[in-house]
């Protein structure tokens, strides 16, 4: 029985396409599926009116792939997150969350399903993350993951020390000018 795709089928061919199989497989499973629909002169037509309708959307989506890829060319994202003294973030670093921040970076809508990411991120550091558009469009943002200090955590500054030595320093001596007066 000679039938027509309405879609791309992996062990037939492409949407358009015209093959030859047997009925039961024809009546039993291509046509009730529809992923088939039996070659008349009709069917022929509608299938060719579809198939000219998905290369115009496959265009369009294509052209909409690429815009987006050069959108997202040279972007470097800085997620300033805690983290512990030895580089371990308290959580982690999602692809919902680069989705999100390029969103915001961006005004770039990414399905989060697109950014490969193996695993979160849960360590500081300067990562390459790619992300596939659509097929055979990709990009890639860097992501930048940096320590935020807690307030009290973290390395003092010079200055900090210094002004918390005079701090230190003017709490001795007072505290020595009221013993005098005591004693007094």
């Amino acid at each position: 029985m000679k039938v027509v795709l309405t879609q791309d089928f992996e062990k037939l061919g492409s949407l358009g396409d015209v093959v030859n199989v047997k009925d039961g497989y024809a009546k039993n499973f291509l046509i009730p599926n529809k992923i088939a629909l039996p070659a008349t002169k009709g069917n022929l037509k509608q299938v060719e009116i579809i198939k000219r309708s998905v290369t115009k959307r496959e265009a369009r989506n294509i052209k909409e792939a690429q815009e987006i890829a050069e959108r997202l060319k040279d972007l470097t994202l800085v997620f300033k997150v805690r983290a512990s003294q030895d580089g371990k973030l308290y959580g982690s670093v999602t692809s919902k969350d680069i989705a999100d921040k390029i969103l915001e970076e961006r005004k770039v809508e990414v399905d989060k399903k697109k950014i490969e990411l193996e695993d979160h991120i849960k360590e500081l550091g300067e990562y390459e993350i790619e992300i596939k558009l659509y097929k055979g469009i990709n990009s890639s943002v860097r992501v930048v993951i940096e320590s935020e200090m807690a307030e009290g955590e973290g390395v003092e500054s010079e200055k900090d020390r210094s002004d918390r030595k005079k701090l230190d320093d003017m709490g001795e001596s007072q505290g020595r000018e009221v013993e005098d007066l005591e004693t007094e």
